[in-house]
């Protein structure tokens, strides 16, 4: 009995969370579908079936024509039009076929409007509500939207090796352009690299107020989905004080909050320093690597710590002592969690010898299996806490938090965050307006995928099927707020359009296209025709649609193993 509770406490989060991901994603094909009954209906088209899901159906009434139902799985819904399939066309009145060609324009061109203006009223909504940091940042990646005060998209950290220095890229360069395309977001820089493997791209970068031209080959790196594109560069941001702790040498040199260190010991900052739990792990990347020659440098110099502070429009010169505290992060329901340590425990002693954190992940790493004995100081207080024994060890789980103990490590008792631009707040017709402004983003994004689809510069292997778009939804639901999980319904929305009005003959799009063709033949194409070219569409989409989905549920496997 106690196996199937377990069981049933751990398979229920992810039915959860696939409710909470298919749910939306069958609430816009249901709008979808809405929008062809309506116009149908207004044009005098018999409707045979509405249906709010699909399957058996589960209750259902008549009403004139039309049979409404609630059919067993309620994602999406569809509408059935008398007439609508070329097979069973028998030129009677009220038959879709019958219906004047501007009225049947009409009807499969409601069903794409209404996701269009759903996904406006969306972004709309989501900007007039006021925005957090998660959606900011989820709409900037989505969208390639600046929010804000001008942002400018800086190099920040270079691999010394890397294809990013080979090609000429420096610290502090600010991006302008990418093969003549404008850049104003990081992630859409990032996107360019990653489907651009072994591809040169061409980039346009301004470094001392000049611009410059460099040319950079993206690395191909293996993934679940094929290669993807590497440069091996960091995004570039201002280092803030973020906090500075009472009575700590960095408080008594008169460091403040807000201030803006520019370099350490005269070198140059161009990323938030950061000497935690990822720089000493046996997996460290090359970013690691730059960490850990700053915190070399900054120990060379131990008596002194020399930073340059910009305040307001000031710069000046603080000197402290050097002075490293370990301070404690846990995950939920964890070992050193159940234990009693809690996030902001300063770690002092490990079995009564003194935290080191350049070798705190090697320390616990060889203590898995017996019980640890940690000193820590919280609220001033010292706190001694024990760690009971944890069957596993590095070896077997390299990239396992040992006991779900991270930290990150305070210099002489400050902490130090990229700047961030203050989020801006719209009036009720400027989040419209902005609402407009990233909906004709996402459909030039979506516009550009699909141009890169067409050349072979993007492959379908890197594109997401329902099964991706629901992960995606997923994850949002668990990681992120609502403001940016009713965004990316909204995206997500506004995509369905684009799709839907791609010129494929048995999409709305290419239903548009045989009434094009209608009007200037002044007469259909003929049914055996339409069949044909239907029948063969089917085929070529299903094929694609699981080509997809293997890529989707592969690349899903590999993050649940992980």
């Amino acid at each position: 009995m106690e196996f199937f509770i377990d069981l049933i406490s751990t398979v229920f989060p992810y039915i959860k969370a696939a409710f909470l991901a298919i749910i939306p994603l069958g609430f816009l094909i249901f709008i979808h579908e809405l929008g062809h009954f309506y116009a149908a209906k207004r044009c005098g088209i018999k409707v045979n079936t509405f249906s709010i899901g699909f399957g058996p159906k589960l209750i259902g009434f008549q009403r004139d024509e039309t049979t409404y139902k609630i059919a067993l799985l309620p994602f999406g819904g569809y509408v059935q039009m008398e007439g609508e399939n070329p097979s069973e066309q028998t030129g009677a009145p009220g038959e879709f076929a019958s219906a004047p060609v501007g009225n049947r324009a009409f009807v499969v061109a409601a069903g794409p409007v209404v996701n269009l203006l759903f996904g406006i009223l969306v972004y709309w909504l989501v900007f007039a509500t006021g925005l957090n940091t998660d959606a900011a940042r989820l709409i900037g990646g989505l969208t390639g939207l600046p929010l804000g005060e001008k942002e400018s998209v800086q190099i920040g950290w270079v691999a010394d090796d890397g294809p990013g220095a080979i090609g000429g890229l420096m610290p502090g360069d600010t991006l302008l352009s990418v093969n003549g395309e404008s850049i104003r977001h990081w992630s859409t820089f990032q996107t360019r690299v990653f489907t651009s493997a072994n591809k040169e791209l061409e980039l346009v970068v301004e470094r001392d107020g000049v611009p410059q031209t460099v040319y950079v080959s993206p690395n191909a790196v293996p993934s679940v989905r094929g290669d993807i594109g590497e440069i091996r560069v960091s995004s570039g941001s201002e280092t803030v004080v973020s906090q500075v702790t009472e009575g700590s040498p960095a408080a008594q040199a008169g460091l403040q909050v807000g201030d803006v260190i520019e370099s350490i010991n005269g070198e140059r900052l161009h990323n938030v320093p950061y000497f935690g739990y990822g720089v000493w792990h046996p997996l460290a990347d090359w970013i690691d690597g730059k960490y850990k020659s700053l915190y070399n440098n900054i120990n060379e110099n131990g008596e002194a710590l020399t930073l340059s502070i910009r305040r307001a429009d000031e710069i000046f010169t603080l000197e402290m002592p050097v002075d490293w505290r370990v301070i404690a992060a846990v995950q939920k329901e964890s070992v050193a969690e159940n234990a009693g340590i809690q996030d902001g425990d300063v770690l002092l002693t490990i079995n009564g010898e003194r935290v080191n954190e350049t070798t705190l992940y090697s320390q616990l790493a060889t203590l898995t299996n017996q019980p640890i004995e940690i000193g820590l100081m919280r609220a001033g207080n010292l706190k001694q806490v024990t760690l009971p024994s944890e069957m596993a060890s590095v070896e077997a789980d390299p990239k396992k938090a040992m006991f779900g103990l991270v930290w990150q490590t305070s210099l002489s008792g400050m902490q130090l965050s990229s700047k961030k631009p203050p989020l801006p707040e719209y009036g009720f017709f400027a989040a419209f307006g902005k609402g407009v402004e990233a909906t004709w983003l996402t459909f030039t994004a979506v516009g550009r995928t699909l141009q890169q689809l067409i050349g072979g510069d993007v492959s379908p292997k890197h594109l997401a099927g329902p099964v991706g778009i629901a992960t995606a939804t997923s994850n949002m639901f668990n990681r992120l707020g609502l403001s940016s999980v009713i965004f990316f319904i909204g995206f997500i929305s506004i995509n369905l359009c684009i799709v839907n009005l791609l010129p494929i003959p048995i999409a709305d799009g290419g239903q548009l296209l045989f009434c094009a063709v209608e009007k200037v033949r002044g007469k259909p194409m003929p049914r055996k025709a339409q069949e044909i070219v239907q029948q063969v569409t089917i085929v070529l989409l299903i094929a694609f649609f699981l080509y997809v989905t293997w890529f989707d549920g592969v690349s899903l496997i590999h993050d649940l193993r992980n």
